[in-house]
């Protein structure tokens, strides 16, 4: 097969190599930072780079604002202008489209596979994820995380993960959610669980903090009340949990862990994904 990778981070870079390996012909555009195989082209031109391929490869998410999300590439190319340079016919595949994108795509006879929307991609990008999080955790604190007190909050995919994997390690940790059945389940396995309504008093007892939920859990007088010396680790896409730049002007210790496969070990999670994309072409041709 034909392949085109267009966008993405070392993830993208390291599915490219992948695909090369297996024998199809592969071509690459907004990856110019990235490191490639010689024998993939890095095409300076998208229409070149589209140019027969069988499949469209974009990145995980595959846009931020309307943009193709192309973090090694100084290219800023509308998801518009990305679908009218495709032709009718071909499999288009990447994770997290918009409604608008996905619609666009449809009316222009492309067929569309959205691979986060796989189980299998979706667990385990949570859990490469949440072994990421505590890296950066380990990294950025002079505090061990045996002994610590760290709140999750949200409890879908890689909040539990990430909780449980602390709690392995000797952490104490409190898991925040909505759902009863969520906290009782999480009280069952042997952390803390608690309503967001009951943030505001513990707050100042944490040393370590991770957000998943991506919508506002902490206030801005709740982060008045978090200590200085604690961590807050945001993985959850904007508008995130929490306002960094406030959390930043106020002393604490703030930053944003996006996108960490790709970042922390791209080329497992460039496995997940090529069996991912090998799955939804199957799919496409059945």
């Amino acid at each position: 097969m034909r392949f085109a990778v267009v966008g993405g981070d070392r993830r993208a870079a390291k599915l490219a190599e992948l695909l090369l390996r297996d024998g199809h012909k592969v071509h690459s555009f907004a990856l110019e930072k990235a490191a490639l195989p010689a024998e993939i082209p890095r095409d300076s031109c998208l229409q070149s780079c589209v140019y027969a391929a069988d499949c469209v490869l974009l990145p995980m998410p595959a846009e931020k604002g309307g943009y193709l999300n192309a973090p090694l590439s100084a290219e800023e190319l509308p998801m518009p202008a990305l679908i009218e340079a495709l032709w009718p016919g071909q499999l288009l595949v990447g994770g997290r489209f918009s409604d608008l994108t996905v619609t666009r795509a449809l009316r222009a006879q492309l067929q569309v596979a959205d691979i986060l929307r796989r189980p299998e991609l979706a667990v385990g990008n949570a859990a490469l994820t949440a072994e990421g999080a505590i890296g950066r955790m380990i990294a950025e604190s002079e505090r061990a995380l045996w002994d610590s007190r760290v709140l999750v909050l949200g409890w879908g995919r890689i909040g539990r993960i990430l909780a449980l994997r602390l709690h392995a390690l000797g952490a104490r940790v409190t898991a925040a959610a909505r759902g009863k059945a969520d906290r009782a389940m999480a009280r069952a396995l042997g952390l803390d669980a608690l309503d967001y309504s009951g943030l505001e008093p513990v707050l100042g007892g944490f040393d370590f903090i991770v957000n998943t939920v991506p919508a506002r859990v902490l206030t801005e007088g709740m982060l008045c009340l978090i200590q200085p010396e604690a961590l807050l680790l945001e993985l959850a896409s904007p508008p995130g949990g929490f306002d960094k730049s406030l959390a930043a002007n106020i002393g604490l210790h703030a930053m944003a862990a996006l996108g960490l496969p790709g970042e922390t070990a791209p080329e497992s999670a460039a496995r997940l994904l090529q069996k991912a994309v090998y799955a939804a072409i199957e799919e496409q041709e059945e």
